[in-house]
């Protein structure tokens, strides 16, 4: 069992669910709804002590649902009074450690043939915090968990996990999950995605989502809405409404990359640069480059930018030319 938590008229409304195999695949059902305040069926007689109400026990009942009173106590702890939670919180899960014991061949094995790599992928990162997941199949313990669950079932445990994300990670998280890293073969990809050109990782990340939208094996057992599931909306709005971490990805890089290299020393770099110059480094005209606002100046950057980047085998004094002058233009943008 699980619980699932969903928006419905702009409130949230929590649900006890099951997932279960139809025969032909793991789905999911819904047992009891417990509302806006789930907390409705914890009764406290006094101290430090709770109960789960016997009326949820016997409405699962009437759903042919038997479980133990300790399974279902556990859905509850998240809403319980947050003065008797911290009570009981040092004493959760102290035993769980002496369960423990090596993953097998055939159990790895099995991690690896029933999980989705998407999922894989996201579990990897909310563990590890690493854009660079060439290591991904070595984790097949972390993955574990990932069984037996419907795609309902993974869906609300990921989106549990993801709390833990900062706002600043949530870009940073998409690009990983959808692997997008491997579209590209600048050296940085991985330590500095912000630096990649901004339009192609836009048209590529539509394309991966609407691929993942159309994979019927990811979304098997799941009862599909007609327009992009609400699952992969909220990638869609981590994606687009936030930024990558580290504003100055160019200038970073090219503080390092010009630092490596004993020539670069004496490239007018760091020197004050005028509008003709500038204008003769990007490439446009004066009265063009002029007119840019901020937004327009980084887009035209970035293009110049892979054009001359040595990675992409061009000029390495002109681009470093390029970021300077870019810099100047930037302190007169709003």
């Amino acid at each position: 069992m699980y619980i699932s938590r969903r928006f419905i008229d702009n409130h949230l409304q929590y649900t006890l669910c099951e997932s279960y195999n139809n025969g032909t695949c793991l789905t999911n059902r819904e047992l009891v709804s417990l509302g806006a305040h789930p907390d409705r069926f914890i009764k406290y007689p006094g101290g430090s002590s709770f109960y789960i109400d016997d009326v949820l026990f016997e409405l699962l009942r009437v759903k042919g649902v038997t479980p133990s009173y300790d399974e279902v106590e556990e859905f509850f702890f998240p809403f319980l009074d947050p003065y008797i939670r911290s009570k009981i919180e040092p004493f959760l899960n102290r035993h769980h450690h002496r369960n423990w014991k090596p993953m097998s061949r055939q159990d790895r094995i099995r991690v690896m043939e029933e999980t989705h790599v998407f999922d894989r992928r996201r579990m990897h990162f909310l563990r590890f915090g690493q854009v660079d997941q060439r290591r991904l199949d070595k984790s097949a313990t972390l993955f574990k968990k990932l069984l037996s669950k419907s795609r309902d079932e993974i869906e609300q445990y990921l989106i549990e996990q993801e709390q833990a994300l900062s706002p600043g990670e949530y870009k940073r998280y998409v690009f990983t999950i959808f692997d997008l890293q491997r579209f590209f073969t600048e050296s940085y990809t991985r330590t500095m995605p912000h630096a990649l050109e901004g339009d192609k990782l836009d048209d590529l990340f539509v394309k991966e989502v609407c691929r993942l939208d159309q994979d019927s094996l990811f979304w098997q057992g799941f009862e599909r809405p007609e327009h992009l599931p609400p699952y992969l909306i909220r990638y869609v709005v981590m994606y687009f409404d936030f930024d990558f971490p580290g504003g100055r990805s160019w200038e970073e890089y090219i503080r390092s990359f010009a630092g490596s290299r004993r020539r670069a020393r004496a490239v007018k770099g760091s020197r004050r640069m005028s509008m003709n110059e500038a204008s003769t480094v990007f490439g446009v005209s004066r009265a063009k480059l002029a007119g840019m606002d901020k937004k327009e100046l980084t887009k035209a950057y970035r293009k110049k930018a892979h054009e001359l980047h040595p990675d992409k085998g061009g000029d390495h004094d002109r681009f470093v030319e390029l970021t300077a002058a870019y810099n100047e233009l930037l302190r007169t943008r709003v």
